[in-house]
């Protein structure tokens, strides 16, 4: 496996990871959250710097190739939301590459680039029914409130990755 920077140059492919995580992973998708058109339109406005409106325009996109292939990746960016430097904007993992520590790496290439930007502080979006949400408690993760998620310590959250 490899982990890269994405470029806007691979927002057809991001777009398809997820797409179709969503589609394998939930049942419940909103029509607009698996339409292909939107999410591409969306993956433009975030690479071209115009989303989300909370975001500085320090950004990054990491991607995990495997034979060619994405098979998932992690973006984010600076933030000012909820008084926290950073923020996940998206994070996804095709369905059959998932517990694999693939989550994890990339992860830890998105800490690692948040600490060369000064961060400290950390915060994500996620659906109070998600499952997945259990992925960032077992990183330590604590509840801004049921749909945003936070760590305030980056490097105490890079040191419980590695030991784990």
């Amino acid at each position: 496996m490899e982990i890269v920077i994405a470029t806007i140059a691979d927002v057809d492919e991001l777009t398809n990871v997820e797409v179709e995580s969503k589609l394998r992973s939930f049942t419940d998708n909103e029509p607009v959250a698996i339409d292909y058109d939107t999410r591409y339109y969306r993956w433009n406005t975030y690479f071209n710097g115009q989303s989300p409106a909370s975001a500085k325009q320090q950004r990054v996109v990491y991607k995990a190739i495997i034979d060619g292939k994405i098979v998932g990746y992690i973006a984010g960016h600076l933030t000012t939301r909820y008084e926290k430097d950073a923020e996940i904007q998206s994070f996804y993992i095709l369905k059959e590459y998932q517990r694999k520590g693939i989550g994890a790496k990339l992860l830890t290439e998105f800490l690692g680039w948040l600490q060369t930007q000064r961060a400290t502080s950390l915060c994500v979006g996620i659906d109070s029914t998600n499952p997945y949400q259990a992925f960032y408690l077992k990183q330590g993760a604590g509840y801004l409130n049921p749909q945003w998620m936070f760590w305030d310590d980056i490097e105490a959250l890079q040191r419980k990755i590695m030991q784990d």
